[in-house]
């Protein structure tokens, strides 16, 4: 056998490859500068904390202190609506006092609320502290997205790493949360609280670093308090990706109830939920791709939609088989769902960004947070009624609505694009 030759298909091949290469990193480098990388830390940093939390909590809260479980649940759900308030407060603040601060102190806040969990010994102790907690981690949220819309890099990619680190942090709590859950005595529950507290600080503090001040003042007239507030496409907008994220309580909720109704072996949830987050954390960036302009954008969410929509086709379908083909239609259900949920993250961030007023960016991420935070309060109770009515004619349903969202994301976008005057506008209402 010959060498090949210089310059033959074999060394073009590897040349294609080091040059794909070389863009990755590339465009990796490009993510991380300017700070990101230390936002990127922060959130890895309060993501292992939130998770162990996220698994232990309520079994704290129910065993330990001993509230029934639908006092947690109504608390939950009065919480969000609280959190949606506190979007719009943190936004207003966040253009008044400079992102970074605010979002530092915020956090610090959240922190010292957190540990005050510990001392929770009835139910109205567990109200107050579970909606200031709610208050101050919506506020520190919205302060953080806005520190990602001034970076400089691509905010859509870097919060699409951001997503990523999300889910591998949070991964790695829920793995480290085994132990205090084996152990089940409120010593262990406790530890947990306060690494929680620690791990939430310690994020807020890597903030400091960031190099982002005020906000500059843009050109043109000053901007109008509550301008976010009046703008009322923008906020149908908001509200439009609040309704898609219904997904989350489809998925962690209604789906597992789902897999029991049909006898599935229960540890088949945990297999579903690991495909979940094991797909995010391997695809986000990837699929963020495209999703960078307007239009690019309202194809993605558009895309997200309908891919939701057949997840949820293909998990109603999980009743027409048994066995083992029940698991791998369940398979191929979550994996159209997952891929649904990363398009429809990905598109809802550049709209949250594009259409907005680069003049009072904070105040705008706040009320997009208000407004998108609609699938916390409608989704426990679509996942809970709507999904599981009728069979699996429930779920065709819940299919329905998404396709319907995934459609009307053109006009709605559109009509947003052009009251902001987005120069893709005119493009966006007239191409496919």
């Amino acid at each position: 056998m010959t060498d090949p030759l210089p310059g033959g298909p074999d060394r073009t091949a590897a040349d294609g490859q080091l040059g794909r290469r070389a863009r990755a990193v590339r465009a990796v480098r490009a993510v991380l500068a300017g700070g990101s990388g230390r936002l990127l830390a922060a959130t890895l940093v309060q993501a292992v904390g939130q998770g162990a939390a996220m698994a232990c909590n309520t079994v704290f809260f129910v065993t330990v202190v001993g509230l029934a479980p639908a006092q947690v649940g109504v608390t939950n759900s009065v919480a969000a609506v609280v959190s949606m308030g506190a979007a719009v407060v943190a936004g207003r603040v966040v253009d008044r006092r400079g992102t970074r601060n605010v979002a530092v102190w915020w956090g610090l806040l959240a922190a010292a609320a957190v540990a005050s969990y510990a001392g929770v010994a009835d139910l109205t102790g567990f109200v107050l502290v579970h909606l200031l907690v709610g208050f101050l981690r919506a506020g520190k949220r919205v302060s953080e997205y806005t520190v990602v819309g001034q970076l400089g890099a691509d905010s859509t990619r870097l919060r699409a790493y951001q997503r990523t680190v999300l889910n591998a942090g949070m991964a790695l709590g829920t793995l480290a949360a085994a132990l205090p859950l084996y152990l089940d005595t409120r010593a262990a529950y406790l530890t947990v609280i306060f690494c929680n507290a620690v791990a939430l600080a310690a994020g807020s503090l890597l903030l400091r670093s960031l190099p982002v001040g005020k906000p500059a003042a843009g050109p043109g007239p000053k901007v109008r308090r509550r301008a976010a507030l009046r703008d009322p496409r923008y906020v149908a907008v908001g509200l439009l990706c609040g309704l898609i994220e219904v997904r989350d309580s489809i998925l962690t909720m209604a789906l597992p109830l789902w897999v029991a109704q049909l006898h599935t072996p229960r540890p088949t949830i945990s297999v579903l939920l690991f495909l979940n987050t094991t797909l995010v954390i391997l695809c986000q960036v990837r699929a963020a791709r495209g999703a960078d302009t307007v239009r690019g954008a309202v194809g993605t969410v558009r895309r997200g939609a309908l891919a939701l929509a057949a997840g949820c086709l293909l998990i109603a379908a999980a009743v027409l088989v048994s066995g083992p083909w029940s698991l791998l239609v369940l398979l191929c259900a979550v994996t159209w769902f997952t891929f649904g949920e990363m398009w429809t993250s990905a598109g809802s961030w550049t709209l949250s960004y594009e259409l907005a007023d680069p003049r009072s960016l904070g105040d705008y991420q706040g009320v997009f947070g208000m407004a998108s935070g609609v699938g916390m309060v409608v989704g426990p109770v679509v996942a809970t009624t709507a999904a599981l009515a009728s069979g699996g004619r429930g779920w065709l349903l819940v299919a329905a609505g998404f396709a319907l969202l995934g459609f009307s994301t053109r006009a709605v976008v559109g009509k947003a694009a052009r009251a902001g005057g987005a120069a893709e506008a005119a493009a966006l209402v007239s191409k496919g």
